[in-house]
């Protein structure tokens, strides 16, 4: 494929400070559970401002073990959280975190409305997951070996914006990432590959979010 202007340079994908050529990310893409994003992410959000079994059900095929009584609590919390501030097609690129009262703070507010209410066992690999899925564009999954593998960026991340005073910042680093592979074309080409695939499950791939592109290739990298 010939490729031109910002392409041209565009070898690789850069996540968390490790580089991944465009064609093993391909590779790994091809290697992804199929089931996983039939199953997880093709169905979409589903109600803009609700949780439904249906919703915790479809997490389940990203290992999120949610028991029963906690669908029931992630459905009963759902009932007031502040979805009307989030819009669903919101994207994680445009949550600056140096911009107070704007979508980061929103984004914050609604994981918020969850973390501080949440019984045991719920903690933030579940969360991530069930708010994910509802606002794709903007949530990263951060379970236990996305957040490891992402840590000293997070950390640096968090350093950068000390009036948030947080010890470590997954969504900024993260968000670094997406626009950094933004910038330099191997997000989009990557995309672009995906979609001329001759492999259906890997031209629907091409679908999702850059945040889940990003997560996906992170789970197979890290």
């Amino acid at each position: 494929m010939n490729r031109t202007g910002s392409e041209a340079t565009a070898t690789a994908l850069v996540i968390a400070g490790r580089s991944i050529d465009i064609d093993t990310a391909i590779d790994k893409a091809h290697a992804y559970p199929t089931v996983t994003v039939a199953r997880y992410d093709l169905p979409g959000p589903g109600p803009a401002e609700s949780i439904t079994a249906d919703d915790i059900a479809r997490t389940h095929k990203v290992r999120s073990r949610i028991s029963h009584a906690q669908r029931d609590w992630f459905i009963r919390t759902a009932v007031d959280a502040p979805w009307a501030a989030v819009s669903i097609e919101a994207k994680l690129v445009d949550a600056d975190p140096n911009i107070s009262g704007e979508l980061y703070d929103r984004a914050e507010a609604l994981y918020e409305h969850f973390r501080t209410a949440a019984p045991r066992h719920v903690g933030v690999a579940k969360i991530s997951k069930v708010l994910h899925l509802k606002r794709p564009g903007l949530f990263p999954i951060l379970d236990s070996k996305v957040m490891a593998f992402d840590r000293l960026h997070a950390r640096a991340a968090a350093a950068r914006y000390p009036h948030r005073a947080k010890r470590a910042m997954f969504w900024a680093a993260i968000r670094d990432d997406v626009c950094t592979n933004l910038d330099s074309g191997a997000l989009p080409l990557f995309r672009r590959r995906l979609a001329q695939s001759e492999i259906e499950q890997v031209r629907r791939i091409a679908t999702l979010t850059d945040v889940r592109l990003l997560d996906i290739l992170t789970w197979a990298i890290a």
